[in-house]
């Protein structure tokens, strides 16, 4: 939160280097270029996962309370790049930005997050329908029937930043669009099923 949020949107960076020297980082504040989706999603689900493990006891009330902001603050802040359709895209705060495109894997775990923390109280009930729009707008757009078998697409395949001999993973918005998408990889099916069983376990 304090090294790595941007406090006017409420995003975070995908990476951080404290030391500033790395060649993909801003020299002055050792932040990348851009906020990548999937690593949102999967912040929003280690706050979430934590917070479920943890007991709201007195001694440790002051840290449960402020990891219960960190992870609320965080959804109300994506909440407002959300697409119409339901999906948040692959670099969520330059929206339709071309060739910038809704990626599949970082909307199933935000979906996820979402009608988790509808379940388990940490968001109001308000929140299932954006989880629910969520999930039905990836269905709608990228799961596709082929010969009998159901194929989900619209999954970048990777991302990162660096290593030094690497100097494609710049953070670039241009770095970015350049990696593959994919079908079928576990990144983006796992989130799915995941967040189908919220909703399964919402209804009860």
């Amino acid at each position: 939160v304090k090294y790595m949020r941007d406090p006017k949107i409420g995003l975070y960076y995908h990476g951080y280097d404290a030391s500033k020297k790395a060649f993909w980082c801003n020299k002055e504040t050792g932040l990348s270029q851009n906020f990548w989706l999937r690593a949102l999603g999967w912040y929003s689900m280690a706050l979430l996962d934590t917070l479920s493990k943890c007991e709201p006891g007195e001694e440790y009330k002051a840290e449960y309370d402020n990891l219960k902001k960190v992870f609320v603050d965080l959804i109300d802040s994506m909440l407002k790049f959300q697409d119409e359709s339901g999906m948040w895209y692959q670099l969520p705060a330059l929206g339709g930005q071309e060739p910038n495109y809704l990626e599949t894997s970082g909307s199933a775990i935000m979906a996820y997050s979402l009608l988790k923390g509808v379940r388990l109280g940490f968001l109001p009930e308000s929140y299932r329908a954006y989880g629910l729009k969520a999930f039905q707008g990836i269905c709608d757009r990228y799961l596709k029937e082929k010969d009998g078998h159901l194929s989900l697409g619209g999954i970048c395949l990777v991302a990162g930043l660096g290593p030094e001999d690497n100097r494609r993973r710049d953070g670039s918005f241009e770095y970015y669009m350049s990696e593959p998408i994919v079908e079928d990889d576990a990144k983006g099916v796992g989130p799915l099923l995941l967040a189908y069983t919220e909703m399964r376990r919402l209804d009860g």
